[in-house]
């Protein structure tokens, strides 16, 4: 299972984003290894423009599993947060919880942003595909 990150989402979904990516993304979607999660969908909306239509790419999103992240997955996210704030690392906090639920659901983290690679490199159950070389 892969999990795209907002990051790669927003590539995939802009009509101006990269072409491979948007490839790469189709490809494990059909696939049916892409997933998602709420929170990322949360981003998302949250930078949907006026122009836009928040149904509409809710309808784009329907058929992509999601991943839940579960309620005992509170206590990894924290201790993430805090042992990488204690390696000079600041990850936001939306960075530790899509990156835990990557961890917990034992699925690759695909995205477009470097903090991941960080992370990945102070936690070492974190599994990525850093699409940032097709940007």
């Amino acid at each position: 299972m892969h999990v795209a990150d907002t990051s790669a989402w927003v590539e995939f979904l802009r009509p101006s984003g990269s072409r491979k990516i948007q490839d790469e993304l189709t490809h494990l979607i059909r696939a049916g290894t892409a997933a998602i999660t709420d929170w990322i969908i949360l981003e998302l909306m949250v930078g949907i423009r006026s122009n836009q239509d928040s149904a509409q790419l809710l309808s784009r999103l329907i058929h992509v599993h999601r991943l839940q992240f579960p309620e005992d997955g509170w206590p990894r996210a924290w201790h993430l947060a805090a042992s990488l704030r204690k390696k000079a690392v600041t990850a936001s906090a939306s960075d530790c919880l899509i990156a835990t639920t990557a961890i917990l659901h034992g699925a690759i983290l695909v995205h477009c942003d470097s903090d991941y690679e960080l992370i990945a490199k102070h936690e070492k159950d974190l599994k990525t595909l850093d699409w940032t070389k097709l940007l």
